[in-house]
């Protein structure tokens, strides 16, 4: 069984004869289970506040698992307040259910019950050690019983009664509900989680892909050549210039600005003015109007050289 904190409350009046101090008990109790942040915590405090806050000498939680129950926290006063508080062992940790068990009818109903003689009753398992009598109220978790919950007067207190199970049943019911909200809230904070690490997964796809330099497939200096308006693109082999450095100055030709130049390259704008700076480095001007110049210079050298090599 595991064994969990629990929460330091004040204790409570022993006297839990009426039915409205008692529902206010249970109220309280299951304002106290707020502060838990997590199911287990839940769990360990539950048990606590039933003998603290709703009356109860001694307390276990089980949760349900195939045709078991398996203990998840237990709690027990140890007499006097001065004493302080104390932990409890049920008989054992887990407990196999057969289908003419009190438990099991519980279970199945979904409702509390009193077993008035837990020693004399053959469809009682008398989970806590020494118990007179007891009560048993089931935990409801959307819409499907997960558990149980065992109360006593402890085995030299007093019998439990009608209002015990009725008081025990009211808080179940609350505990069942508090359960349900903190299952959700862990949840919505793996799905929180899961849909951070996805966008940021994205973030850096999209960074990443912003930093490349897409190129057309087959693009070549002929190609660029034809889109700009049948110039030649070839310049004389000692500029240097890359292939793309000469697709911009083509474009740089046809009298496109870096922003145009940059939709038909799909690169940045950026991208683009590094390719001038490189091209009228390479090429030994200062300005655009230059580069294009020394460009049609070169072209027009080719093409004489061209037109004397054929005749």
């Amino acid at each position: 069984m595991k064994q969990l904190g629990v929460l330091d409350l004040p204790y409570p009046s022993d006297s839990r004869s009426d039915s409205g101090l008692a529902l206010a008990s249970v109220s309280l109790a299951l304002r106290r289970l707020r502060a838990a942040v997590s199911v287990p915590a839940l769990f360990s405090d539950a048990t606590a506040l039933i003998c603290q806050v709703v009356g109860f000498e001694r307390a276990v939680l089980f949760s349900l698992r195939g045709h078991a129950l398996i203990a998840e926290s237990a709690y027990a006063l140890s007499g006097t307040p001065a004493a302080g508080r104390a932990s409890i062992q049920p008989r054992a940790d887990s407990f196999e259910l057969g289908p003419w068990l009190r438990e099991s009818e519980v279970l199945r109903q979904r409702r509390a019950t009193l077993v008035k003689d837990a020693a004399n009753d053959p469809r009682a398992l008398g989970m806590l050690p020494g118990t007179h009598s007891y009560v048993i109220a089931p935990l409801v978790c959307q819409s499907r019983a997960v558990g149980l919950i065992h109360a006593d007067r402890g085995s030299a207190g007093g019998l439990a009664t009608e209002l015990d199970r009725d008081t025990l049943s009211a808080f179940a019911e609350g505990f069942g509900c508090a359960v349900e909200r903190a299952l959700l809230a862990e949840r919505l904070r793996t799905h929180s989680k899961r849909l951070l690490e996805l966008m940021r997964s994205t973030e850096a796809s999209v960074t990443e892909l912003s930093k490349l330099e897409m190129e057309l497939p087959g693009s070549t200096e002929e190609e660029a050549a034809a889109g700009g308006g049948g110039r030649v693109p070839a310049l004389e082999p000692q500029t240097d210039l890359t292939r793309r450095e000469v697709e911009v100055l083509v474009m740089l030709a046809d009298g496109e600005t870096n922003g145009r130049i940059a939709e038909r390259l799909v690169v940045s704008e950026g991208t683009v003015k590094t390719h001038v700076k490189h091209i009228l480095r390479k090429l030994g001007v200062h300005n655009r109007s230059q580069a294009v110049s020394r460009y049609f210079r070169d072209a027009a050298d080719r093409e004489h050289r061209l037109t004397a090599d054929s005749s």
